[in-house]
């Protein structure tokens, strides 16, 4: 290991990925993509892209506007899941 702590990438499975749960999160409150679109402004693509988990980038922007439709916090949508 370096001697700052960091964990090189040596392959790049063994980092883990990145979940989207923007889906399971509409579901639970009964939440279209429209009326989500409608709510937010962010584009009905992009939503999909995300409750698809597709989505290979998220803006702040569009992050900040899905915490404060769905009254929920970044770690709600975002979740790490590290590589067994």
């Amino acid at each position: 290991m370096n001697n700052n702590n960091l964990k090189p990438i040596l392959q790049e499975v063994e980092y883990g990925e990145i979940k989207i749960n923007l889906d399971k999160i509409m579901n639970n409150k009964n939440i279209t993509t429209y009326q989500l679109n409608n709510n937010t402004n962010v584009r009905f693509q992009t939503i999909q892209a995300l409750r698809n988990n597709s989505a290979s980038r998220i803006d702040f922007n569009v992050l900040a506007k899905l915490c404060y439709s769905l009254d929920c916090k970044v770690e709600d949508i975002i979740e790490y899941i590290p590589n067994k």
